[in-house]
């Protein structure tokens, strides 16, 4: 039986533990109220993280881009600007080279897939050099990219004498290949150049056909494989570490492969969704290759893969590794 000092101590204890103000974290996913991620992810993530930290935690969701944007995000997040964030890998210059292996293309079948062995393969430990500053909550591997013309080209057999806008390396790589004439510029610019005429086109995933009205200016799509880009919603290790054990808890049970897998699911909804609405609309030509010549653009991207590589010794390992994780991810290991 506890003597009436130590239960009033305990009940001290409990009454300030109770009484204390919530950690506030502020979150900034680089999107608006109003776009999918944002009010189908984002918003019951972050008041589910609140809710089950019992109220040692609470998540400042921050829309726009005004505190942090996509460039600046990892910098943004290392400083203790924003304590959590999210952000592609391609734009954290050379960073997280490795973890770039989810954005080739003809890997990944979609985004809850290859999420899902990103996931595995950051557990594995075989890209703890490029995470030794940040903590991943969730992983993602965005759908796969595809062209996007303003008219059909020449052939259906290469992309020549095509100006590509190619936000990636990956995807730079993966119209040169295919004997177009790549323009590095960033997603959101590919909608004026395609209208001024100083693209014929682009290279990126249904999820922004409509938010970056690409179907305003481009009306004929070839829906192959053509990479994409991956990244994560993710803390700096100093401010996670700093955490309470309850905070921690609340952010450890929605973080990880299930949440990695319910982002990567709802991306691929989205993507699908979009690209039914432009099969449907009498404006927009959608080609799907004949298994013939998907077999040669997969010939072509591979030398575009094989490039890549070059500036990343030590890939081969990790791509093997990759795709040795998608085939249990497919079989349903």
């Amino acid at each position: 039986m506890k003597s009436p000092l130590i239960a009033a101590g305990l009940l001290a204890a409990a009454i300030q533990t109770a009484s204390a103000d919530p950690t506030v974290l502020r979150f900034v996913p680089g999107q608006s109220p109003g776009t999918f991620a944002y009010d189908d992810f984002y918003v019951p993530w972050s008041k589910k993280i609140g809710d089950d930290s019992h109220g040692t935690l609470s998540i400042d969701l921050r829309g726009g881009t005004s505190i942090a944007n996509i460039t600046n995000m990892y910098d943004r997040v290392m400083g203790d600007v924003v304590q959590i964030g999210f952000v592609l890998f391609n734009y954290v210059q050379g960073k997280f080279p490795f973890s770039e292996v989810a954005a080739l293309p003809n890997t990944a079948p979609d985004a809850e897939q290859g999420s899902v062995a990103l996931w595995r393969l950051y557990q594995s430990g075989a890209l703890n050099a490029e995470f030794d500053q940040a903590k991943p909550l969730v992983v993602l591997a965005l759908p796969q990219s595809l062209v996007h013309l303003r008219a059909a080209p020449k052939s259906l057999k290469d992309l020549t004498g095509e100006k590509i806008v190619a936000p990636t390396q990956m995807t730079a790589l993966a119209a040169k290949y295919m004997g177009a004439q790549p323009i590095t510029l960033s997603s959101p610019e590919a909608y004026e150049a395609i209208n001024r005429g100083t693209a014929d086109g682009t290279i990126l995933s249904w999820n922004v056909y409509f938010s970056f009205k690409i179907g305003e200016v481009a009306h004929y799509h070839i829906d192959q494989s053509m990479g994409t880009a991956a990244g994560m919603i993710f803390m700096s290790k100093k401010v996670y570490d700093g955490l309470a054990p309850e905070a921690k808890k609340a952010i450890d049970e929605n973080s990880g492969e299930a949440a990695s897998r319910t982002f990567g699911k709802w991306w691929d909804g989205d993507n699908n969704k979009n690209r039914e609405i432009a099969k449907k609309d009498t404006k927009q030509t959608v080609v799907t290759l004949d298994p013939e010549t998907k077999a040669a653009w997969a010939q072509r991207l591979n030398g575009a893969i094989a490039e890549w590589s070059q500036s990343r010794p030590g890939i081969d390992n990790i791509l093997a590794q990759y795709r040795r994780l998608l085939a249990d991810v497919a079989a349903g290991k």
